[in-house]
């Protein structure tokens, strides 16, 4: 944060996440120390993770990929920090993800699973860090787990025909590509059925854990200042726009 202040101010963005909290909230309150400075916008888009009317006490996982863009974009943009900070907290309220486990993740200096899911068995909701999701069962057909996701985001998004929509699905660590896009091609069936227009979409390995094998599903919810944001060009490392 040292390094990034250039004298308009620090914005941090994390999912939400004890650890996390702990660390960054010591972090402002050091920079506050330096005359900098500090806000935070926590991402809360996991629907599985808590109730709506609880949404901040949700994880945030791959949608923040859509939020930290939306909020990099205005700070491109050179806007101030209030409207910075405003449009990554309305890109986080209009970000939904959910996601399915099929294998456990390791940590790297253990190299141990950090849960059990046995063979033929899926976790519906599950979180990035293995974090218990809403239900375990049998595994299902891509499709059939697709809908699932899908039913429970367009249950909360409150979308309209003729809306427009960003969608990321997204390996959750050693789901391959072709099985991605599988289920990328039932959410292009449901949201069209729904007369939901896809303005862009993401596949693959964006916000993943050590050999887990799953995704999840994202969807922002478009207006036309996200649809700006997310368009807007930038160039860093694996991720390009423009």
């Amino acid at each position: 944060a040292l390094a990034a202040n250039g004298g308009a101010g620090i914005l941090f963005m994390y999912g939400n996440y004890a650890g996390d909290v702990m660390n960054f909230d010591m972090a402002a309150e050091m920079l506050e120390m330096e005359s900098i400075e500090a806000r935070t916008v926590v991402t809360t888009d996991d629907i599985a993770s808590a109730p709506r009317d609880a949404r901040e006490k949700r994880r945030g996982v791959a949608g923040n990929v859509f939020i930290f863009k939306a909020a990099g974009a205005a700070a491109d943009m050179m806007m101030s920090l209030d409207e910075v900070e405003r449009i990554a907290r309305h890109a986080n309220d209009r970000t939904y993800t959910m996601g399915v486990a099929l294998s456990a993740c390791s940590l790297p200096q253990t190299r141990r699973p950090n849960f059990e899911l046995p063979v033929g068995e899926m976790e519906i909701g599950m979180g990035i860090h293995g974090e218990p999701g809403v239900r375990r069962g049998p595994l299902q057909s891509a499709n059939a787990v697709t809908d699932e996701i899908v039913d429970a985001i367009l249950g909360e998004m409150d979308a309209r025909a003729g809306d427009s929509v960003a969608v990321l699905v997204n390996s959750l660590g050693s789901t391959p590509l072709m099985e991605l896009y599988i289920m990328h091609a039932r959410v292009v069936e449901r949201l069209a059925a729904a007369e939901i227009r896809i303005h862009s979409a993401l596949v693959g390995p964006y916000c993943t854990s050590m050999e887990m094998a799953g995704a999840s599903i994202s969807i922002m919810h478009l207006d036309d200042e996200l649809t700006t944001m997310l368009d807007h060009p930038c160039d860093c490392a694996m991720f390009r726009v423009g």
